[in-house]
């Protein structure tokens, strides 16, 4: 009997990532004319992607550094300087089709100042990391009239869009007092999820913002944390994305009365990632035929299945003291986080381990009155339940510092507290068996015998043994009701035929 196959079209599009590189970008500030320079006290850098373009076997990527210097001047004061440095770069690669689907990330590796007489020098360390979709097809049968069929429930997805668009974030906080510098402005943002309800897929996320202002010959600190919501213009069931958030674009006036001065921060956050559309379907994997012989080609299609956005929180903290030949230290005037590198996730079963080191710079008033600063480096190794996380999943994310705190230990020693915050995208590996040929042959002996007795092997399935014995699996719980899906070697599987 003729076997008729039907097969259907479905999309296994996937993210791929390519091999990036990294670049060095360079700076000099020249504080001649600001009192020269004595010790940098903080610097903290970021990096982001202004322009992706994909040609043929080439990425052409234009993007910029931005750079936040807090230092001593020559008389101990404190001073700043921000700078941004333009780049352009190009990634080639033999994989890149023109205009297809592209993403470059960028992060910064390491950030290192030196001086030189009155010149801070900046060396900046960014790494480029490229990503493109896949655009795949796949045929899966999904009827074979004529054969018993062995069928499995299988996930794919297609690509829907790129994310890359922008919102704008507004606060004021009133001063109270006249302002007569900012000494340091600086702001972080993480997705913290995307949900896809009703047809919508929205990205939340929270922000992160540190002033450091001088009022009437004082210092201080304001951190502000702002939640946002945006909504992206794709729509769908059964949405995913791994979207990433970048400051484009931030902002500081000071607005009000000469004594009463108002900080307006606009803040401009670029949204990126890949939308894709999860797909459920049911397709045959292994068919067999009671009355020919079948020769069936199989083949394994394997993606990463994006699973979304992920968000963690957790409170760490450390101290650090002063050398033995230093003051004491009288107050603490703030505190700067300049970098904090995520270096390490690993996905385990139901839980992640996340692995990195927080850095900060401490400024401080010392007892002698002088202003200083000092390093606080916190490694930490945290470890979240999350269930539904499996060993081979693929994760990778960012992390910001919020709410950091500190206080003085007899005098000599600061302890800082700080909470990490975790945006992590989780990808699983998907390997699905399709049928791609299917070709009949002669025909099976009929068995003449009025009663077979098969003895299975340990961890054969109910499928391969009616396979075997050539007949359907309804049938074979028929008339032995006993047995479960998978074997346990020590059945005795009876089957009566009619004669």
């Amino acid at each position: 009997m003729a076997i008729n196959t039907i097969f259907k079209s479905v999309g296994s599009d996937y993210e791929r990532n390519l091999d990036g590189k990294q670049i060095v970008t360079q700076c000099n500030f020249d504080t001649t004319s600001k009192g020269g320079v004595t010790k940098v006290c903080a610097l903290s850098s970021d990096a982001q992607i202004t322009k992706v373009q994909a040609l043929s076997k080439q990425i052409k990527i234009s993007g910029r550094v931005s750079l936040k210097l807090v230092y001593l001047d020559g008389e101990g004061r404190l001073g700043s300087f921000d700078y941004i440095s333009d780049f352009s770069e190009d990634i080639a690669d033999d994989a890149v089709i023109a205009d297809m689907p592209c993403l470059v990330r960028a992060s910064i590796v390491d950030s290192v100042s030196s001086i030189s007489g009155a010149e801070i020098k900046v060396q900046t360390v960014v790494e480029l990391s490229p990503t493109v979709v896949e655009i795949s097809t796949v045929e899966l049968l999904e009827e074979g009239d004529g054969a018993l069929a062995l069928r499995q429930e299988q996930d794919y997805q297609r690509y829907i869009a790129t994310v890359n668009e922008e919102l704008e974030i507004s606060e004021e906080y009133a001063c109270g007092a006249r302002v007569d510098d900012v000494l340091f402005y600086d702001s972080k943002v993480l997705v913290c999820n995307v949900d896809n309800d009703d047809d919508k897929l929205t990205v939340s996320g929270q922000l992160e913002i540190s002033v450091i202002y001088s009022s009437e010959g004082v210092q201080a600190t304001k951190n502000i944390n702002l939640p946002f919501v945006q909504e992206l213009a794709s729509r769908g069931e059964n949405l995913r994305a791994c979207i990433s958030a970048n400051i484009k674009d931030s902002r500081l006036i000071i607005e009000g009365s000469e004594n009463d001065n108002t900080f307006k921060m606009i803040i401009c956050i670029s949204l990126q990632g890949f939308v894709m559309q999860i797909e459920k379907t049911s397709a045959i994997v292994d068919l067999y035929s009671p009355t020919n012989a079948l020769q069936v080609g199989k083949e394994t299609v394997r993606f990463d299945k994006q699973n979304g956005v992920m968000r963690f929180e957790e409170r760490i903290s450390g101290s650090v003291a002063v050398d033995d030949g230093d003051e004491g230290i009288k107050n603490i005037i703030s505190s700067v986080v300049t970098q904090n590198t995520l270096s390490n996730i690993v996905a385990m079963q139901d839980c992640i381990l996340a692995e990195g080191i927080l850095n900060t710079c401490v400024i401080y008033m010392s007892e002698g009155g002088n202003i200083k600063c000092i390093q606080v480096e916190l490694p930490y190794s945290l470890q979240f339940d999350k269930e539904g996380v499996s060993a081979g999943d693929i994760l990778c994310g960012s992390a910001i510092a919020t709410d950091c705190s500190h206080k003085v230990k007899r005098d000599r020693e600061v302890e800082l507290t700080a909470n990490i915050v975790l945006s992590i995208c989780s990808k699983t590996p998907v390997e699905n068996v399709v049928i791609k040929a299917l070709e009949e042959g002669e025909c099976l002996e009929v068995n003449s015998s009025a009663i077979s007795v098969y003895l299975p092997s340990k961890g054969e399935s109910i499928w391969q043994v009616a396979k075997t014995l050539g007949m359907s699996i309804e049938s074979i719980m028929e008339q032995n009701p006993n047995l479960n899906d998978v074997m346990q070697g020590d059945e005795r599987i009876v089957i009566y035929r009619e004669v």
